[in-house]
């Protein structure tokens, strides 16, 4: 039986920072890919990249409002130059991939979500290699899963994968930003423990994420019981070496994973940037009394969101629980702090008395 492992690579491991595709990095990567098969691995990748690869051939624009569609150009340039890489380099080993482009929308919407779990699940049946990347090319503020970090986690969840390895810059966790000479590396983090007093340094020139990025995809995991193993791959062999473990931090799962598959989707597909902060009592009722989310205990609404996204439920700058929304963020600024008989008198044709139900929110057991 092999054990599948979701390996997100960013945009420098398989690119040069000038832009352009690095062929000589993803034969390095593909090399490993085939030695973790013959270890009984099957690993499911994440690739950035697509942006690098083809912004060389697209003009930068002068406008600061045309960037989106200059990066949009660029990875709908960069991308199958980036896939036929791979594809090269894994036909000298006879082996195949397949390309899978997807946005947050994907995974929030349930039907698609099982779509892209069983079309992984044939590929993987079929000894081919998925290669997974963000549709950068029509994804915009609303539906952007944000990083591949994000992404890796909610692959990870979508795949039953028992690891997921984030390979950067940096060599794991440090308690400052490595380049400074005192700086500690952690080489186990359990999966109870935060990250109080850790100093995240800047994120990459090229990449959208940083360690900040990668210990939040870390918190959705390790507590389904999922181990995530964080390590630079600016060294030979660089996951065989994070899993023989000479080097990079392993954050451990929680040793009880998560049974339920509809919670630990809940907990995967949760937008980072969006949140609502509840009150005192709204607080303690979510804990104690297994009820919906009303606006009423809603003080403050945060970020971009769409009705039936997953959104955070904050109280005094923790995370309290997340749930699926019923309205979008502006309905929900609206109707904050209401009583459900008012929503009519604010919203046309409201769609719920509540904001979350009780039935589509997971509640964190140690708040």
């Amino acid at each position: 039986m092999t054990i599948r492992i979701v390996i997100k690579v960013g945009s420098l491991a398989v690119t040069d920072e000038a832009g352009g595709v690095s062929r000589d990095k993803i034969e390095m990567i593909v090399q490993e890919l085939m030695e973790l098969r013959a270890r009984g691995y099957f690993p499911i990748l994440v690739s950035s990249g697509a942006i690098n690869s083809g912004r060389a051939l697209i003009k930068k624009p002068d406008e600061k409002k045309m960037m989106i569609s200059y990066q949009q150009a660029a990875a709908a340039v960069g991308q199958p130059l980036l896939m036929k890489a791979y594809v090269d380099a894994l036909a000298k080993y006879e082996a195949n991939c397949a390309q899978i482009l997807v946005t947050h929308e994907d995974f929030k919407e349930r039907k698609r979500f099982l779509n892209i779990r069983n079309t992984i699940n044939r590929l993987v049946a079929n000894n081919v290699f998925p290669i997974v990347n963000e549709n950068d090319t029509v994804s915009f503020d609303e539906i952007t899963v944000g990083d591949n970090d994000q992404l890796a986690v909610m692959m990870a969840e979508a795949t039953d994968a028992e690891k997921l390895i984030l390979l950067t810059e940096a060599d794991g966790l440090y308690n400052k930003n490595p380049k400074e000479i005192d700086a500690v590396r952690f080489d186990v983090v359990d999966f109870t423990d935060d990250f109080a007093g850790v100093k995240f340094a800047a994120k990459t020139s090229v990449g959208r994420g940083g360690m900040d990025t990668k210990l939040k995809a870390v918190r959705k995991l390790t507590p389904l019981g999922v181990d995530v193993i964080i390590g630079t791959f600016l060294v030979q062999s660089p996951l065989l070496r994070l899993l023989d473990k000479k080097g990079g931090t392993l954050f451990k799962g929680n040793p009880e994973r998560q049974k339920s598959r509809r919670k630990s989707w809940l907990s995967t597909v949760v937008k980072n940037e969006a949140w609502v902060v509840v009150d005192e009592g709204c607080s303690k009722a979510l804990s104690d009394q297994n009820t919906s989310l009303l606006p009423i205990g809603i003080k403050k609404v945060q970020g971009v969101f769409k009705r039936g996204d997953v959104i955070q439920v904050k109280h005094k700058n923790k995370i309290i629980a997340v749930g699926i929304s019923e309205y979008d963020n502006r309905e929900l600024d609206v109707i904050k702090g209401k009583k459900s008989s008012e929503i009519s008198g604010l919203i046309e044709n409201p769609p719920s008395k509540v904001a979350i139900h009780k039935d589509n929110l997971l509640v964190k057991k140690d708040h």
